[in-house]
């Protein structure tokens, strides 16, 4: 009876530690890198990817596998900042890059950013890599 509950005891323990491990390595992770989007699409998910320069206007499609992952993981460049506000003359003047993904079963994915804030889903967040996005996004799919 006794070792029963010292094994319970050890266990409980052994479950304490992991979930604080689990808790501080997550918000180290955010933290240094910005937390991540959600949502995102897995490359075999995604039929088609355009690319819209909106400055410029040219938009670019994308339609080959190995294109369409790079697509996707440009998707990590969105990573923001959890509970920082949105600077108001960005939202104003809105996505420099805007990105949709068209997956195979018809639905429209979309990210944007500019210079510091970006969007997906619909919300616009803080950027934790200011210019990153667009960068990355100009020198894969050309401006």
């Amino acid at each position: 009876m006794d070792t029963g509950k010292k094994a319970w005891q050890f266990l409980a323990r052994m479950l304490v530690s992991v979930a604080l491990t689990v808790v501080v390595t997550a918000v180290l992770f955010v933290l240094l890198h910005g937390m991540p989007i959600w949502g995102v699409p897995s490359p075999e998910e995604v039929e088609l990817v355009r690319v819209e320069f909106l400055g410029t206007g040219k938009t670019t499609e994308v339609t080959g596998r190995e294109d369409i992952g790079l697509a996707v993981k440009l998707l990590n460049h969105l990573n923001y900042q959890p509970f920082t506000p949105v600077s108001e003359d960005s939202e104003e003047v809105g996505p420099d890059v805007a990105v949709t993904y068209v997956l195979r079963d018809g639905r429209e994915l979309t990210a944007g950013a500019n210079w510091i804030t970006g969007w997906w889903g619909g919300e616009a967040h803080a950027l934790k890599e200011p210019d990153v996005f667009v960068n990355v996004a100009e020198g894969l799919f050309g401006q």
